[in-house]
């Protein structure tokens, strides 16, 4: 394809509309390098500024990287599926694995997870209100780093109130023997309820986009996860934060 000069469409725009639609259709798979400078210009008739205004356009969105001194590659790796409806079923996956651990291998993925930080301190505004308890009152916070395919997919922040699991493996820096979950269940005695999910799109912070190692252009899911017992009180809030070009999101939704 030829740049139509006739079109008043911007020749870059055109050039990265036919890239992007050979990117979707597979033609460019994810990791794939695009053709060179020099080959682009004599496909489209254009000048090197033109091509690098295209391939700009296209890492702008998130759909390749550029590597200096080796092109431009297709960015568009494998989704992982997150299923808020069955992930957290006990019958949804063998004992002893986590949601995401049972999750990412049914689809194929290696799954792992790292303990970053674990720290006792005043709760945030936006965890109190969801925990139902003061801003500045001392809350856990445990903080970890997940990976697929051993590349950063999300990290995940989990509150606690300190009163709640003081005495328990939860404030320790520590990976804990059967989950948090299953701790909580038994420093406290309690039994869970429906948890309750909210989620945002946007755009990253510099600090998480290098935490993520994200490129220009990609999206974040942040997700707020309230775990309540039996009887409605909050137990645990989450805040993920996913990368948004790895992850999609599934539930089965009630229509009766």
């Amino acid at each position: 394809m030829r740049v139509n000069p006739s079109d008043p469409t911007p020749g870059y725009v055109q050039i990265a509309a036919d890239l992007r639609r050979a990117i979707s259709r597979d033609e460019l798979p994810n990791g794939a390098k695009l053709p060179s400078v020099r080959q682009l210009m004599g496909a489209y008739g254009v000048s090197d500024g033109t091509i690098a205004k295209a391939i700009d356009q296209l890492r702008n969105e998130g759909l390749v990287i550029t590597r200096q001194g080796q092109g431009a590659f297709v960015r568009r790796p494998r989704r992982y599926l997150r299923n808020a409806t069955r992930r957290h079923l006990r019958s949804a996956r063998p004992d002893g694995t986590a949601p995401m651990e049972a999750e990412a291998g049914t689809q194929g993925f290696v799954r792992d997870q790292e303990l970053v930080d674990v720290a006792t301190g005043p709760c945030p505004a936006d965890v109190a209100g969801r925990l139902q308890v003061e801003t500045g009152s001392p809350v856990v916070v445990r903080r970890h780093l997940m990976t697929l395919d051993g590349e950063p997919a999300q990290t995940a922040d989990s509150y606690f109130p300190l009163a709640l699991v003081e005495g328990s493996r939860i404030p320790q820096f520590e990976k804990i023997p059967g989950g948090v979950h299953s701790e909580l269940a038994r420093a406290t005695g309690r039994t869970f309820g429906p948890a309750w999910e909210e989620m945002l799109a946007r755009m990253p912070t510099p600090e998480e986009s290098q935490l993520l190692r994200l490129p220009p252009g990609t999206p974040v899911v942040e997700l707020w996860r309230t775990i309540r017992d039996s009887a409605g009180a909050p137990m645990e809030v989450s805040r993920f934060l996913f990368d948004g070009a790895r992850h999609s999101f599934g539930a089965e939704v009630p229509m009766d």
